[in-house]
């Protein structure tokens, strides 16, 4: 009889991992279809991560249990269970890197840290428990200036005008899969709205292009809309825009 009921129970360990599993994929669609804010959204994320982490933490028990008692079904469900609840992190890891875990805790990158780049035409498109629209100023550059992984966030030189260097913007901006709010070439201005892969949470992006001497510079903020820290998204955002952008300008000269 011992051996049924833990079978029985081991196999429950299982089963709570699914339905947690289950409660943060819906979740997570609930965000990606824009249905509600991130907001509340994460506090569901990280009561299921933590529940998903006291299941494995009792599963250990069981698994050793099963080893001393040689019982098959309770290590395989001890184990499952493991596995389960190790997704939560395991995804996150994949998606965003080990190495941006380091990243400090800001949310807001820009090429440019002593005159960033505004945001306009993309402000009416913010929801109000969004992150501040406002650069922070010193607070924000000096992390970013301090910290050794946003060495190489800095200004695009093209050998261009000014327009012309816009118009390339935006187009690499399209290929991005980038969503263009508003493009004035003659201005040297861009904004647009990118979304995460896996979340489809929304950051905001301007591209501003100025003349320097016979070429144009361009500078380029991107901010996540919700979090503290991006993990190392808008430099990665950043660097994708800026490197295709410095491959098709090679293109065209």
């Amino acid at each position: 009889m011992q051996s049924g009921a833990a079978v029985h129970w081991s196999r429950w360990l299982v089963r709570a991992q699914w339905l947690l599993l289950a409660i943060i994929f819906c979740a997570a669609l609930a965000v990606r279809l824009q249905l509600v804010h991130f907001g509340p959204v994460f506090q569901v994320f990280r009561l299921a991560g933590l529940a998903m982490l006291g299941v494995v933490l009792l599963s250990m028990p069981v698994f050793i249990w099963g080893l001393v008692k040689r019982h098959a079904d309770a290590r395989r469900a001890a184990l499952w269970a493991t596995v389960l609840g190790l997704v939560p992190v395991a995804v996150p890891l994949m998606t965003m890197g080990q190495g941006n875990l380091n990243a400090p805790p800001i949310s807001d990158i820009s090429t440019d840290l002593k005159d960033p780049p505004q945001y306009r035409a993309v402000l009416s498109l913010r929801h109000r428990d969004d992150n501040s629209a406002e650069y922070a100023g010193e607070a924000v550059a000096r992390q970013q200036r301090d910290a050794d992984m946003y060495d190489d966030i800095r200004p695009l030189v093209l050998s261009m005008p000014v327009s012309r260097a816009t118009e390339l913007a935006a187009e690499v901006a399209r290929e991005l899969g980038w969503r263009i709010v508003a493009e004035d070439p003659e201005r040297g201005r861009l904004e647009a709205v990118d979304r995460t892969p896996l979340l489809g949470l929304s950051s905001d992006v301007v591209v501003r292009v100025q003349a320097e001497g016979d070429g144009a510079r361009v500078d380029i903020r991107s901010s996540s809309r919700v979090g503290k820290g991006d993990l190392g998204t808008n430099a990665e955002r950043i660097r994708e825009f800026l490197g295709d952008l410095g491959a098709r300008a090679e293109e065209v000269e």
